[in-house]
């Protein structure tokens, strides 16, 4: 994996800027971004190279210049803010492009009844298949494997009722007609994260999935993995066209970008779960990375670097597609998935296919 470090909280990861030193302000300076820590002495600025930067996140209280978003907005380099803790605020993304005929007919898919719940059935179909792969991938290389082929054949169950499952005919209900559907991706997930601790070494406590605030170290990475995954895929939803606002699973909301939410879906456990199990596993993150802050757990800054190191490594690794049968990175793979996805809204394919891994 390619990361140039410039200095403490200013590095790039595969074309991925991050922004983690608090208080820092950033100009910019001909063909380059102006990095300055607050207080910081002359001899600590360093200087980006536009050039080099897809998309830049931003963690805590980082000063962007308008000059410096106007250079990256004309360059169409989103702009991805956090809090502190890793949790999203929004992205600042360029316009939307010339092609409004695709939103246009992602808007008709949803209106769709039949045509968007099979989306999102394919959705969930995705990430059941691939949390169930990562589970037999750790129970065949153990000897007390068992509780996870349960786990496993439980999510086995749960995709076959999903399989059978048809359009909803009522959707005037909170649910939107989903109930069923989110019904059994909760019981799969329930199977799923009622395990995860087993996969983990040492002593780890994971009292289940927590979330807003995680309260344990292992939500807090989980949490936080998702929340980078999600933005990124919020960048290549801009990239291909498409409203990132507006999916089939997750409902609209102010601010909320649901078809990223969705699209997501099916890379959590092969993307952030792996990355957190082979951390912990290995020893790269240990308990002590962590603070707890009125009830959350966080991570610590140098940890976070770690975190974000090996997220993103986990991004460029090649894998086969199953689909087109050639190698790709996984942030590739997402792409593609996204361009697949507006393809069958305007109707040059007739189905949507989720990703998986075997």
């Amino acid at each position: 994996m390619s990361v140039e470090y410039y200095s403490d909280g200013v590095e790039i990861m595969m074309a991925t800027l991050y922004l983690t030193e608090q208080y820092t302000l950033v100009k910019i300076e001909g063909e380059a971004l102006r990095v300055q820590p607050s207080g910081g002495k002359p001899g600590q600025v360093v200087r980006v190279p536009i050039n080099k930067v897809e998309q830049v996140l931003v963690l805590g209280e980082v000063t962007l210049t308008t000059p410096a978003l106007h250079a990256l907005l004309e360059r169409r380099i989103p702009v991805h803010y956090l809090t502190a803790r890793g949790r999203s605020c929004g992205s600042l993304v360029a316009d939307w492009g010339k092609n409004s005929g695709v939103r246009l007919a992602q808007y008709a898919l949803c209106r769709d009844v039949a045509q968007s719940f099979a989306v999102a059935r394919q959705c969930i179909a995705g990430k059941l298949l691939n949390m169930r792969t990562l589970l037999l991938r750790y129970a065949r290389a153990r000897d007390d494997g068992e509780a996870l082929v349960e786990a496993a054949a439980q999510i086995r169950r749960c995709l076959r009722e999903l399989a059978r499952m048809e359009s909803p005919t009522e959707t005037g209900d909170r649910m939107h007609g989903l109930g069923p559907l989110l019904g059994l991706e909760g019981s799969a997930s329930a199977a799923y994260y009622g395990i995860f601790g087993q996969l983990l070494k040492g002593d780890w406590a994971f009292p289940g999935r927590v979330k807003r605030p995680p309260t344990d170290p292992v939500n807090a990475l989980l949490s936080f993995g998702y929340t980078v995954l999600t933005n990124q895929v919020v960048s290549l939803v801009h990239a291909v066209g498409l409203d990132p606002g507006l999916g089939v699973l997750h409902q609209p909301g102010f601010g909320k970008p649901a078809l990223a939410l969705d699209l997501v879906e099916g890379f959590r456990a092969i993307i952030v779960d792996s990355v957190v199990i082979t951390l912990i596993n290995t020893g790269q993150i240990g308990l002590g990375d962590f603070v707890d802050e009125l009830g959350a757990s966080r991570l610590k800054d140098e940890a976070r670097r770690t975190f974000l190191e090996k997220l993103e490594a986990r991004m460029s690794e090649q894998v086969q597609h199953p689909l087109f049968g050639y190698k790709v990175s996984y942030r590739r793979c997402i792409e593609l998935q996204v361009r697949l996805l507006a393809k069958h809204a305007q109707g040059e394919i007739a189905g949507y296919a989720p990703f998986t891994v075997r």
